[in-house]
């Protein structure tokens, strides 16, 4: 059946938690950079994972007004009730509608141990927790100096579709959402994006503002340099004119 884009609920998280004991390790909604700092090989380490990641996107969904929470699900043939359908994607925009301020927001993205997880007071050694912090500081932090200051925003934090089930468009049901949010309060969408996903953001149109940067995580124990592209889209002013006409 066509996929639907719907709002993410509170009961999902759950559903998103099962994921782990659901498929091959990793085949989840959990996003970056979370394979990278927190890698995983067996069922049981992908389901450590999901409840801790999940457990502070719950905390994020329950606190922060900013959020959207969206999902795109898959119905089986027989099936039109929202809970036997399957989540294979979902994303997290956000809302500022005087701009982002990072001395506001910088806690949201740190890495803090969820409550709600029974197993235990320090997380896991398999998550590298200090390289997470400093990927998501160096990300966050640089957001005032290429984003519009005190000018509405819309911004793509978080999407993430389910290894198995992609190239059947989720993503982009994800993506236009949060266009059309922006077009319609003539607002700019701001994402970063890993290298492997530029292309995917340029063919909805959005651009390249600046240089790659390039966090170098050696000195967290990985031989890699981690890439981000701060990329922006706004809607063509044809589109504005044709919107203020119809108001």
């Amino acid at each position: 059946m066509p996929l639907r884009l719907l709002p993410l609920r509170l009961s999902d998280f759950e559903t998103l938690i099962e994921h782990g004991s659901r498929s091959y390790p990793g085949d989840d909604l959990v996003a970056p950079p979370n394979p990278v700092t927190w890698p995983v090989a067996t069922t049981a380490e992908a389901q450590t994972r999901l409840e801790y990641c999940m457990s502070m996107q719950r905390n994020r969904f329950l606190n922060d007004p900013t959020c959207h929470f969206l999902k795109v699900v898959d119905f089986p043939s027989d099936k039109t009730h929202e809970d036997d359908a399957d989540i294979i994607s979902v994303a997290r925009w956000h809302h500022y509608p005087t701009g982002y301020k990072y001395t506001l927001e910088a806690a949201w993205e740190m890495a803090t141990l969820p409550k709600d997880v029974v197993s235990g007071t320090a997380w896991p050694t398999a998550f590298n927790v200090k390289m997470h912090d400093f990927i998501l500081t160096q990300r966050d932090s640089f957001r005032e100096q290429w984003m519009a200051k005190g000018q509405p925003a819309w911004i793509l934090m978080h999407l993430v579709t389910r290894p198995s089930r992609r190239g059947r468009g989720a993503a982009a049901m994800l993506i236009e959402w949060g266009k059309d949010r922006a077009a319609e309060g003539r607002a700019v969408a701001y994402l970063e994006s890993g290298a492997a996903a530029r292309s995917l953001y340029e063919r909805h149109g959005f651009k390249q503002v600046g240089e790659i940067r390039h966090l170098n995580l050696e000195p967290f124990g990985l031989n890699v340099v981690f890439q981000l592209a701060n990329m922006s889209w706004c809607a063509p002013a044809e589109s504005i004119e044709e919107k203020s006409s119809k108001e």
